[in-house]
């Protein structure tokens, strides 16, 4: 789940790289090859989060990356590809919609079924209300204060309680579990959910649900 700028912090904090520039070259997609259409403007979404051995005298950027888009094709693409073909989705929107799951749903098992209502939400053209996605430009992901302003800004673009419809980029880094869940969403009668305080999703049907569930386990 990590964003490109996690990433960065990372390899800066072990003087590999001067802060900034992994998220420099990741902004480039033209320098780097695939066999799946890569975005215009950012890889966020499709830098592989696993662990990699680098060897820091002879560390190179550029390839780096390039192992990272190599084991998101070797990973989740080639396996899949027909049926990203045949899913109605394009791979940008499972990537927006996985990087979603690898936060919104801490448990794998689950997220089929949180996919299930968030394609619902997207193809009915309500608002996904994924809080997680209004975290994703703050400098600091866990920064309380500045999450709850960004929540109360209806402009901003990656506010989906107000902005309907997928987020303009990924979030982060989704697993190949996340990326098969937004492949196979489950099908319910859910179009609401949230979870306890112990991290137990609790889905409802309606807003009358999804309201009294609120009350119940006290989210708000």
């Amino acid at each position: 789940g990590w964003r490109l700028k996690d990433a960065d912090e990372a390899l800066a904090e072990k003087g590999l790289i001067e802060p900034g520039a992994y998220v420099a070259l990741a902004k480039q997609p033209s320098r780097f090859k695939a066999p799946f259409p890569l975005p215009a403007d950012t890889l966020e979404g499709y830098l592989y989060p696993e662990t990699y051995s680098v060897v820091p005298s002879r560390f190179n950027l550029e390839g780096l990356l390039q192992r990272q888009l190599d084991a998101f094709a070797k990973r989740f693409y080639e396996p899949h590809k027909n049926e990203i073909a045949n899913s109605g989705r394009v791979l940008h929107e499972v990537v927006k919609m996985a990087s979603m799951l690898e936060r919104e749903e801490p448990t794998p098992a689950q997220r089929p079924l949180v996919a299930g209502i968030l394609w619902k939400r997207i193809d009915l053209g309500f608002p996904l209300g994924v809080d997680a996605t209004s975290r994703y430009e703050l400098e600091k992901w866990n920064d309380r204060k500045a999450f709850l302003k960004r929540l109360r800004d209806k402009s901003d673009a990656y506010n989906t309680r107000h902005k309907p419809g997928l987020p303009p980029t990924p979030i982060g880094a989704p697993t190949v579990d996340a990326l098969v869940a937004a492949l196979r969403p489950k099908k319910s009668p859910y179009l609401y959910y949230l979870h306890d305080a112990d991290r137990v999703l609790r889905p409802s049907r309606n807003a009358a649900e999804h309201e009294a569930l609120r009350k119940k386990y006290n989210v708000y």
